[in-house]
């Protein structure tokens, strides 16, 4: 009885699990689509894709399809973009207005490596509207570069490579766990 009544919470637990939590997309790339998408989306869908991608890492997010019911500041039928906890857009309709935003070619992209995408519908649409298709790409961040950052990331020289960076100094310098170059003292 305890067994079977174990399998029966599993099995219609589990299908709600990503709604409650959020799907994990742990790829550098990918893609994510409204449900049921490129057909009609259904009433009442509270769905979430929470991005992470490697530290040293971006992420720019795109749309190539796009088609929400219209509403006034989005309030029904939208897609809300997050990072760190601060909204990037609230997006909704076919075309913009000046109380409604579309992705269009936008990029949109994050402050650090995570990215939260929420779905959210209400209980009805006017028509049948497909919803939409969106990808993602991990991007590498220039710790290099100075106007990215408010504080210069070495002191003599700031070497990019693929998810990171490292620091060196001129001849005659050691570098010190402050990333500071200090002259080298003979003895």
């Amino acid at each position: 009885m305890q067994q079977s009544l174990t399998m029966w919470l599993v099995l219609w637990v589990s299908p709600m699990l990503p709604a409650l939590f959020g799907f994990p997309l742990n790829e550098r790339f990918g893609e994510l689509q409204s449900p049921g998408f490129p057909t009609a989306y259904g009433d009442n869908i509270y769905q979430t894709w929470n991005i992470s991608v490697p530290s040293g890492f971006v992420i720019k997010l795109y749309f190539s399809h796009f088609s929400l019911e219209p509403s006034y500041r989005c309030e029904y039928d939208h897609i809300k973009i997050l990072t760190d906890g601060r909204q990037l857009a609230k997006l909704c309709g076919e075309t913009s207005t000046d109380t409604e935003e579309v992705p269009g070619d936008k990029r949109f992209y994050s402050t650090g490596n995570n990215m939260t995408v929420i779905f959210r519908t209400d209980y009805s649409n006017e028509k049948n509207y497909t919803g939409f298709a969106a990808h993602y790409a991990a991007i590498d961040v220039d710790e290099c570069d100075q106007t990215a950052f408010e504080e210069p990331s070495c002191d003599h020289y700031c070497h990019n490579y693929l998810g990171g960076y490292y620091c060196s100094c001129k001849p005659g310098y050691f570098l010190d766990s402050d990333k500071i170059c200090r002259v080298i003292r003979k003895v």
